[in-house]
């Protein structure tokens, strides 16, 4: 019979054998597959939305006509408000409106002079405001090609009869190339983009995929034990290995894809990030699905090879039964978590970007390395326990948990690199999220800022509707030799001339704002500047004085009314000349975007931790019950034996959870020191601590309930 087909033969025998330790495999470990494979294609897919993006991103790019390119469009590039979200406003003025190269992605055909082409997302919600619909009337619809996501907000408007556009326009030879780009540049950081998903994908997936192979080693190592015994040659052992797991973890992985593949075109935006993509862009092309399930089968056979050539000792190959010894760990295993350590102490030598990246880098290597040096630590533990306990239940817990340290602390690998990676995220995240406070509204009247094409603003056209509003032109003046009040040769603040009256400022104040010399007083000058938002000295000129030109500014003050600034909004993108409104909505500092992305990475490792714990836990619960059978044979209560396994379980998770804390703190102070601006979170290592002493309740509640419903101490072990 064929050496190959026998093997697989057997292999189906064990892996869908009857044996309830053997279904409990086939369950765990397909659970395990399905989980990694919908994890890792959901990560794809974000990725190949991200990409899909930065392409479009680029093709949208303005060229510049440079080196003697013809130009085909003259190009402005505004932006506006609403709400507190900025979006950028174009203006195009095509050479020839026949030629395609003119005319941006996602442009059929040009709108009217003067008219729109606005995006899905700004369309959509403008018919839900008709405010926001009034500064875009008749606006045509972008394709999606011109877009980042359909919730992106866009607009261009092509140049109306004799309109003008502001200094910063600039000749272009097309778009799809290097030069400015519509909108934020969102450009990963490739490195720390790599690194975050190691973390927060990469490692929580590798110890799921190692808890799922490692389900019912014991038995698993007993079969191969007697096939070891009867002569079966080593290679021919690992091959059978891989052929078992294949044929457990290859319907999982099956399953996962068939779980995600159809859901995936379904999404319109990243789940649990709550950020929009473009449709059907988080379901990755076939090759990358391919790709991800053939990667993701090599790790579950390769851990499942390495699982028996780990549990497989060398002083007993032919031996169908284990036998006393303690499974070799070799102090390798701590080299990750050393390596970490020592890039965080080379971090502190550095600065600037290096030191940002070593220190991320030192931060994920530790979280990755705490896992396999866990057993190590774990041994030690057991070994301190065992020969310094004064009875004999100390004894056999810390004997037990030197013995086999492996499967006492596996199913807490996740735990310990939550430990370490949540405290760092933790103090990352107050840091960019500590946003200062606005300042404080003038209580009678509230103003914007105008730039662009100011030398051809007609006043009267953009104040109309607009009762008891001033346009007031801001001049900078250099300060003189010296400043008000320092000696000759020194330099003073700054000075901004203002056209404004006296009368006009009153009547918008509420009260006086000049002395007696017509010059500003005090608290004149400070609501004023409040007002204008700027930190410079003013200084009332006669309105007639000053005339607005195109690198200057032109203030808008009015009676404080809530339809003000959307009203001055829609005049100013009205008007024929390119102008900018700034208010104060566009001074307010905003949450990072990050911050979403680092809480979807964060509930990721979450959940598979969850995930590696469960598993974990229910294989834990289910091989100690022969070991539990085997004391109540030799004599011990039930409840001695539960002492026992609650002692053991106790002194794993305080090794697991002390490494973590320990690693998580030392990791939290390198992230510190990085950045004055963020703080160390010793209240966040102090919830954690309490939170593992919960769980610890909690462990230790499921080992006495599962304790209750074991059989009766003197059965023999089946």
């Amino acid at each position: 019979m064929n050496a190959h087909r026998t093997t697989l033969r057997l292999a189906a025998r064990l892996a869908w054998g009857p044996h309830p330790r053997q279904r409990l495999r086939a369950l765990l470990l397909g659970a395990a597959a399905a989980a990694c494979a919908v994890t890792v294609l959901f990560a794809a897919g974000v990725l190949h939305a991200l990409s899909g993006e930065a392409d479009r991103l680029r093709q949208r790019s303005v060229v510049p006509a440079r080196g003697g390119a013809e130009p085909v469009v003259r190009v402005d590039l505004r932006a506006d408000t609403w709400g507190l979200e900025q979006y950028p406003v174009v203006w195009l003025d095509p050479v020839d409106e026949g030629d395609p190269a003119a005319m941006p992605p996602g442009m059929s055909a040009w709108p009217e002079k003067g008219g729109w082409a606005v995006s899905p997302g700004l369309a959509a919600l403008a018919r839900a405001h008709p405010a926001l619909a009034a500064r875009f009337p008749g606006a045509e619809v972008l394709g999606d090609a011109g877009v980042l996501h359909p919730g992106e907000l866009l607009a261009y408007r092509h140049m109306p009869e004799g309109g003008t556009m502001g200094a910063a326009a600039f000749d272009a030879a097309g778009f799809g190339g290097p030069g400015p780009s519509v909108g934020e540049r969102t450009e990963v950081d490739r490195p720390a983009l790599a690194l975050a998903l190691t973390g927060f994908v990469g490692l929580p997936v590798v110890l799921l995929a190692a808890a799922g192979t490692a389900v019912s080693a014991p038995l698993r190592a007993r079969r191969l034990a007697l096939l070891r015994a009867l002569g079966t040659p080593a290679r021919r052992l690992r091959a059978l290995v891989a052929a078992e797991a294949a044929l457990v973890f290859l319907p999982g992985l099956a399953l996962g894809v068939l779980l995600w593949t159809p859901v995936a075109p379904l999404l319109g935006e990243v789940p649990v990030v709550g950020r929009p993509v473009a449709d059907g862009a988080l379901a990755p092309p076939p090759w990358a699905t391919a790709a991800v399930a053939a990667c993701l089968a090599c790790l579950f056979a390769a851990l499942a090879v390495l699982t028996e050539r780990r549990g497989r000792g060398s002083r007993h190959r032919v031996a169908p039964r284990p036998r006393a010894g303690r499974p070799r760990l070799p102090v390798l295993r701590t080299a990750p978590a050393a390596a970490g350590l020592v890039l965080l102490a080379l971090a502190q030598l550095r600065d600037g970007q290096a030191a940002s990246t070593t220190t991320l880098a030192g931060v994920v290597l530790l979280a990755v390395g705490v896992p396999p040096a866990l057993p190590v630590v774990a041994r030690a533990v057991g070994g301190r326990m065992a020969d310094r306990a004064s009875g004999p239940r100390g004894v056999l817990a810390g004997r037990r948990l030197q013995y086999d340290p492996r499967s006492a602390v596996r199913p807490l690998y996740g735990v310990a690199a939550l430990l370490v990676l949540a405290p760092v995220v933790a103090a990352w995240m107050g840091a960019v999220r500590h946003l200062d406070a606005p300042p404080p509204r003038d209580p009678t009247a509230e103003a914007v800022v105008l730039r662009g094409a100011l030398d051809r603003v007609d006043t009267g056209v953009l104040l109309r509707g607009l009762p008891g509003a001033v346009a007031v032109p801001l001049a900078p003046r250099d300060p003189g030799p010296s400043g008000p009040s320092g000696p000759p040769g020194s330099s003073g603040p700054p000075v901004l001339r203002v056209g404004l009256g006296c009368a006009d400022a009153g009547r918008l104040l509420g009260t006086a704002v000049c002395g007696p010399a017509g010059s500003l007083t005090p608290e004149g000058s400070r609501r004023l500047a409040v007002l204008l938002g700027t930190p410079a000295q003013l200084r009332l000129v006669p309105p007639g004085t000053l005339r607005p030109t195109p690198g200057g500014e032109l203030a808008v003050i009015a009676p404080r009314d809530p339809r003000f600034e959307n009203a001055i909004r829609a005049a100013a993108l009205a008007h024929p000349a390119a102008l900018n409104v700034v208010s104060a909505a566009d001074l307010v500092l905003q949450e990072s975007e990050l911050v979403s992305w680092i809480l979807g990475g964060v509930a990721v490792l979450g959940s598979l931790t969850f995930l590696v714990l469960a598993l974990g836990t229910i294989d834990r619960t289910a091989a100690g019950r022969d070991g539990d059978r085997l004391l109540g044979a030799l004599g011990l209560s039930r409840g001695r034996v539960r002492a026992i396994g609650t002692e053991e379980f106790l002194l794993g998770y305080a090794a697991v959870v002390g490494t973590g804390l320990a690693c998580g703190a030392v990791a939290s102070a390198a992230w510190s020191a990085m950045d004055p601006a963020i703080g160390y979170p010793a209240g966040v290592l102090a919830g954690a601590a309490v939170l593992a002493a919960l769980l610890a309740g909690a462990g230790v509640l499921g080992i006495r309930l599962a304790s209750g419903r074991r059989p009766a101490e003197g059965r023999a072990p089946g």
